[in-house]
């Protein structure tokens, strides 16, 4: 194999590693980002998960030091909300359907149902209005991703799309179309070195055969 052979090859070798990291990388997004969208239309009700967790971004510091704001953190759906206890950290919605985070302080007893009391790590003070199970989305996982949530902030918006998810398509898009030209060059190549030597072959058999009939000719 020739330099500039090998410098094809690996330079072929480099752009599939690539595109391999590119599709590991952005496929999940995409598909996650997809997921989470639609359920947000279909199911405005409930904070939208995918395979029962959900990702919820921190808007406030009321529970540092276990989370701050701008932090993703990670709920995981319960079939049971009526049977959490004191010290859980909850995700629950308000009747404004905005979701807040914070740790049970009490579990009590409103007329015979279950009731919850929370309360911000970073508070003095409980919560105004207690929660019903009916109003928790999920239980905190303990896993969080600093600033993520800003991030995914951003993703949000008309901007934030373009580059998250129709720039990683044009990627792999351009990708595909530029490792399919790579491979029509190779196989091109290839097939012009396979003629150059065919027509070496045929251009030694009748220098031989015109040797032979010299050599016939002279005896």
């Amino acid at each position: 194999m020739t330099s500039r052979q090998e410098k094809k090859s690996s330079g072929g070798v480099l752009i599939n590693v690539l595109g391999g990291i590119l599709c590991l990388i952005f496929i999940p997004i995409i598909l996650i980002n997809l997921v989470l969208i639609t359920k947000t239309y279909t199911d405005a009700d409930h904070i939208p998960s995918v395979a029962g967790y959900s990702p919820v971004i921190c808007l406030s510091d009321s529970m540092e030091p276990t989370f701050a704001a701008g932090d993703m953190i990670f709920i995981r759906h319960t079939d049971d909300p009526a049977g959490l206890s004191q010290g859980d950290v909850i995700c629950y919605l308000t009747g404004e359907s905005i979701a807040v985070t914070h740790r049970i302080a009490e579990v009590t007893q409103v007329d015979g149902e279950v009731r919850y009391v929370t309360r911000g790590d970073a508070n003095n003070t409980a919560d105004q209005l207690a929660v019903s199970p009916e109003q928790v989305e999920g239980v905190y996982t303990g896993i969080h991703i600093a600033k993520l949530g800003s991030l995914a902030m951003f993703m949000q918006t008309t901007t934030g799309m373009i580059v998250f998810i129709i720039c990683p398509l044009l990627i792999l898009v351009g990708w595909d179309v530029l490792r399919r030209s790579m491979d029509a060059r190779r196989e091109k190549a290839r097939t012009q070195e396979l003629e150059a030597r065919l027509k070496e072959l045929e251009r030694g058999e009748n220098t031989e055969d015109g040797l032979q009939a010299a050599e016939t000719r002279s005896k």
